[in-house]
């Protein structure tokens, strides 16, 4: 993949699947914790439809366009078409979105973010809780099914670049069903969509294990799907120096993994844990954060691509890709 065809991308997070950290003010006055808790609300389904209309606009794929972003990831849930009570349909936002993105210029990556029982309890799988898909082959299936429909939708869509078949499953130290859905996902999935869309897995955590998943075909290309984050437990006892020596040394890693399918970095941000922050001043603070987005920048031209971790919340700052650049602690180009 040259340069030019590399994907520089944001994540639409928060908006067709509710995380309530990022939207806070949604959640002000309730006690929902998830979008399946906030949709039980008596008036969840209006502020839902107002929040899919107002979060994302015509404007920021404008603003995408013009800040050199060519790609978007779009989390969606499971219950995208047809609903699933409490949750409803938010196939027409999607179908907006890819309009939007082909007038701008942008790739879509279509990310299942949200599988029937949940594929890791977490908020961005539509409810916290237990992770009751691995125990279900019904809900493996059912996932399927909707990956079909997403494929066979946007099948002369060229816009839509590829399909996400699972976002941030489970981790597991083997990983047979994961491995057998996928291989399944991606055998259904070759049979209905469009020659040369790609075909995204998520490493599951676990990239020299899951690195080869799935064998691709000349109908479809695989690309395995990786989410760097600094501020896991390990990270907060180890000095600032050594993060970035390791994250600049990733290169090696990408390459090795890169022999056996293309790699994207589908979530990173400049977050790093408080713990290694606190000891530095507003100034020093400053500096490293810099560093950090040019030292990953730097890092993640070695992938096939890149997606951001998110392009907006409603507080501006460190999780927030537009209010970064604006600001000119992220420089593109």
């Amino acid at each position: 993949m040259t340069s030019s065809q590399k994907l520089h991308g944001v994540n639409l997070g928060g908006w067709l699947v509710l995380e309530k950290w990022m939207t806070p003010t949604m959640f002000d006055g309730n006690d929902a914790i998830d979008e399946y808790t906030f949709m039980q609300l008596a008036d969840g389904a209006d502020r839902i439809e107002h929040h899919r209309k107002t979060f994302i606009t015509e404007e920021d794929f404008e603003w995408l366009e013009k800040n050199g972003i060519n790609a978007v990831r779009i989390p969606v849930g499971y219950w995208l078409f047809d609903g699933d009570t409490p949750y409803t349909p938010a196939i027409e936002y999607l179908d907006w979105a890819v309009e939007m993105a082909k007038k701008y210029h942008l790739k879509v990556l279509i990310s299942l973010h949200g599988a029937p029982g949940s594929q890791n309890g977490s908020d961005h799988s539509g409810r916290v809780g237990e992770a009751l898909w691995y125990s279900d082959a019904k809900y493996q299936q059912q996932t399927i099914e909707v990956l079909e429909k997403i494929a066979i939708r946007y099948i002369v869509e060229p816009t839509v670049w590829g399909i996400e078949l699972l976002n941030e499953p489970k981790f597991d130290l083997i990983q047979w069903k994961l491995r057998k859905f996928y291989r399944q996902a991606y055998k259904r999935l070759t049979a209905v969509s469009r020659p040369g869309m790609y075909i995204v897995f998520h490493d599951a955590f676990t990239p020299r294990l899951l690195s080869g998943a799935i064998k691709a075909t000349k109908s479809n290309p695989v690309m395995m799907d990786i989410h760097w984050y600094h501020f896991a437990d390990w990270f907060k006892q180890r000095p600032i120096g050594w993060y970035f020596y390791k994250l600049a040394h990733r290169t090696r890693l990408l390459g090795w993994l890169q022999r056996m399918q293309p790699v994207i970095i589908g979530e990173w941000n400049l977050v790093i844990a408080d713990q290694v922050m606190r000891k530095y001043t507003k100034e020093q603070d400053d500096k490293l954060i810099r560093h950090h987005a040019q030292l990953q920048l730097d890092t993640y031209t070695h992938a096939a691509g890149w997606f951001y971790w998110t392009y907006k919340t409603e507080k501006r700052g460190i999780w927030h890709f537009r209010s970064q650049v604006e600001d000119g602690v992220i420089k593109l180009g």
